[in-house]
């Protein structure tokens, strides 16, 4: 484990947050995902500061000075470049929906940590003297892999935290800890938009571990109801884990899942309302067990086969490889200009070119061993 490391010593932006604040309080601290991610030797593309000591009034006077951009007034959040500012705030649910709270100013450091997911996002450093807090022991659950909510309460306030659990096992490689996976089990999604949920399953779908995705869909019962499909294949877990070892593309996961399990891709993506991009990944051939070279060089008729998403193992490569249709794709010199003038036209001008064009294929084949 890395020691802390966050430099913003020389970042002018930071320093004019702390110039702005520092008549004020000596209580702003950076937090959440920057400070856990230093930890784990990580860089981060935003950094929140929580601040104590300002009123609401005021603190929209220093916001407006500083030239920030208000994104979240009721709930005191300022933008200002890289940075997200906040003051500290209890939290009490008195609705439904991710905006559903009362709001109140905190001026308790533990209390403001407290109302965060899990212990690892409730490291706090200060920004004027670079004091560490840690009111949950989220270090020590970073350092044992382990990902543990803080507080049961307020905690299954925001359904969402049950994907944002298993989205952080998989980005950092953890273990979601028993108790938390317990309380995960008693909460309904039900609430959440598909914009929400999907947001979080492409930081999933970005991670190479899938497999443990998978497994954490199924334990906490998320599968019927994200991906309308409910599944127990030890062959597909196998093969899973296998092609994340190889393959890093954020459509793999239902490349694999909708086609090993034959759900009809269209319905599948208009239930759930993810990128189409990833649907045409999704609808690249698919072809389990071995798979002989004329069928391997068909699919590089339309891409290199390093982009095929079927490339799964150390064999295919291997063959690809040998068929010099890795890095390439195939090409054809057969043109269906040709063809025209040989009298071919409409459909039968169609069927002609792929028949010469796999003909072509059997060739090349041939001239390769």
């Amino acid at each position: 484990m890395q020691r802390l490391k966050i430099d913003l010593k020389n970042d002018y932006d930071f320093l004019s947050i702390k110039n702005i604040l520092k008549p004020y309080t000596q209580r702003a601290y950076l937090v959440g995902g920057c400070v856990r991610n230093s930890f784990l030797d990580l860089s981060s593309d935003d950094y929140d500061i929580e601040i104590y000591d300002i009123n609401p009034r005021l603190f929209d006077e220093l916001m407006q000075k500083l030239g920030a951009n208000g994104v979240g007034k009721s709930f005191y959040v300022y933008k200002y470049k890289k940075f997200d500012l906040a003051l500290a705030r209890y939290e009490n649910k008195i609705s439904i929906g991710h905006r559903g709270f009362e709001v109140k100013v905190c001026n308790n450091e533990q209390e403001g940590a407290k109302r965060r997911d899990f212990t690892i996002n409730a490291l706090m450093v200060n920004i004027f003297d670079f004091k560490f807090l840690d009111f949950f022991n989220g270090l020590q659950d970073l350092q044992a892999k382990i990902i543990r909510h803080i507080d049961d309460k307020s905690f299954v306030e925001d359904s969402l935290r049950v994907l944002r659990g298993i989205s952080f096992a998989c980005r950092f490689d953890l273990m979601i800890a028993k108790e938390s996976l317990k309380l995960m089990q008693t909460m309904d999604i039900s609430d959440l938009s598909k914009e929400r949920i999907n947001n979080e399953l492409y930081k999933i779908f970005k991670t190479s571990k899938l497999d443990k995705a998978y497994e954490y869909f199924k334990i906490l019962n998320l599968e019927e109801k994200i991906f309308f499909h409910q599944s127990c294949n030890k062959e597909f877990e196998r093969l899973l884990e296998q092609s994340q070892k190889i393959i890093c593309d954020e459509a793999l996961f239902l490349y694999l899942y909708l086609n090993f399990f034959h759900i009809n891709k269209e319905d599948f993506f208009k239930k759930t309302k993810l990128k189409k991009e990833l649907l045409k990944k999704c609808e690249q051939e698919f072809i389990l067990g071995k798979i002989d070279d004329f069928d391997l060089a068909k699919i590089a008729l339309k891409m290199p086969l390093c982009k095929w998403l079927g490339l799964w193992s150390d064999e295919r490569i291997m063959q690809a490889k040998k068929l010099n249709l890795y890095n390439y794709a195939f090409e054809s010199k057969i043109s269906a200009k040709e063809l025209f003038k040989e009298g071919f036209s409409g459909k039968e001008l169609g069927i002609e070119l792929e028949k010469r064009k796999l003909q072509e294929l059997k060739n090349y084949i041939k001239e390769q061993k």
